[in-house]
């Protein structure tokens, strides 16, 4: 079975449906949220620095985007990398109770602001990450480091983790000033989130999942071999440069971080382009979507560098966050629930159906027709036009992750009516 040990997928090695959807329908359930604070409190793309500001952003990153990364790695670990998480079902549980409850109070705590509910959200949200971590590193210490995505599958943990305790530690130094320096501590646990965090997580999936399911040739051995290792390495040293303030030289890094960003999203988009599909699909359209906004992200991020205006930094949230990440995520969802899908019910010995029965193309371009509508209202909202920009862009969220979980719940019913026939 073991994924280390070639290029076949460790189907066997599958968990249960429910410990990986759990996490997938709740996910959505905070883009509504994001959605409707946006449509109340449309100012909120003003400054990233704000109460509401803050609890916006965290609603995207911890409510959508960690749920559904969490719950990806309970599927990824033992299919891709060969390391099944051990109880894989308590601990799916307990982690998804946890980090849910954890980003409710984190998202109370920063909005209100509410000190004594921020302390609650960081011994909850602590004690999830903590099981988690746990459990995915006893699962990858039994995996022998032989094959890219396992080894750089440690990489991006890594840097989750890093990025993790940075957040909480930010939590606590907000809830019961700690001593400690805000900027530069805030600087890190952005870097370390984007990059350090999903960004490597990205690349170690993608270099098994994009060859695979976009019928490309393999990414370059060089890249696969050394991305992650450099990336992680030279996150290390602006890391040093943004606490020792040496700003110029700080400047340096970051663009060698971008350079090696736009490594990884230029070959796969040069391998996209070299896809053995006549007709790129719809989740092929997203994923491209999103590499396409993570390059504008990464120049405003060059240019925030040398410009005062609060734009660029909320301008490069909104690209690298919703057009980027979520885009990508998105894509990856309308490939993973229908398959697995798919794959538990003929593992039961029922005759699933197609695919494309369990979820038809039409809804799925309809919702990511609205996501990059959304998109776009966002990036309206952001440069400031008017109130109504910001309104507007909130319901389009609203509406956006309110379709994602509807046309999943589709899945689900297709998937029990298969089993029940």
């Amino acid at each position: 079975m073991n994924m280390a040990a070639g290029n076949a997928l460790g189907y066997e090695a599958a968990p249960a449906f429910s410990a990986p959807l759990r996490f997938f329908l709740t996910a959505p359930l905070f883009g509504v949220l994001a959605g409707v604070l946006l449509l109340v409190m449309p100012e909120l793309l003003e400054s990233r620095w704000t109460p509401g500001a803050l609890a916006l952003t965290h609603l995207v990153t911890v409510g959508f985007m960690l749920t559904v990364m969490l719950g990806a790695m309970f599927q990824i670990l033992p299919v891709v990398a060969g390391a099944p998480i051990p109880a894989t079902t308590v601990v799916a549980t307990i982690v998804h109770l946890l980090m849910s409850a954890g980003a409710v109070a984190l998202v109370w705590g920063l909005g209100a602001p509410a000190p004594d509910v921020l302390v609650i959200a960081v011994w909850l949200l602590g004690a999830g990450c903590a099981v988690f971590f746990v459990a995915a590193a006893i699962a990858l210490l039994r995996v022998p480091i032989t094959q890219a995505t396992p080894r750089d599958m440690r990489f991006a943990l890594i840097g989750l983790g890093i990025a993790i305790l940075l957040g909480l530690t930010l939590a606590m130094i907000i809830a019961r000033g700690l001593a400690l320096p805000l900027v530069p501590l805030l600087k890190l646990h952005v870097g370390w989130a984007w990059l350090g965090g999903v960004g490597m997580l990205l690349g170690a999936t993608a270099w098994i999942v994009v060859p695979m399911f976009q019928i490309t040739p393999p990414y370059p051995a060089a890249l696969t071999r050394y991305w992650a290792f450099a990336t992680f390495t030279t996150l290390l040293i602006w890391s040093a440069t943004v606490m020792y303030e040496l700003t110029s030289i700080e400047f340096v890094i970051v663009i060698a971080l971008v350079a090696l960003a736009g490594a990884f999203i230029g070959n796969t988009l040069a391998l996209q382009r070299r896809s053995r599909k006549s007709i790129p699909d719809i989740t092929q359209r997203a994923f491209q979507l999103g590499l396409g906004s993570l390059i504008a992200g990464l120049i405003c991020i060059l240019v925030s560098y040398h410009s005062d205006s609060p734009l660029w930094p909320v301008l490069s949230g909104v690209l690298i966050l919703h057009g980027g990440f979520i885009s990508v995520m998105l894509g990856m969802l309308y490939k993973i629930v229908p398959f697995l899908a798919w794959l538990h019910l003929t593992q039961a010995g029922v005759r699933a159906p197609n695919m494309k029965k369990l979820q038809p193309d039409a809804p799925v371009r309809k919702q990511l027709i609205a996501h990059a509508i959304t998109l776009a209202a966002l990036i309206v909202a952001t440069l400031g036009v008017s109130a109504w920009a910001g309104r507007i862009a909130g319901m389009l969220m609203t509406i956006e992750f309110a379709w994602l979980l509807n046309n999943m719940i589709n899945v689900i019913r297709a998937y029990r009516r298969a089993g029940s026939a």
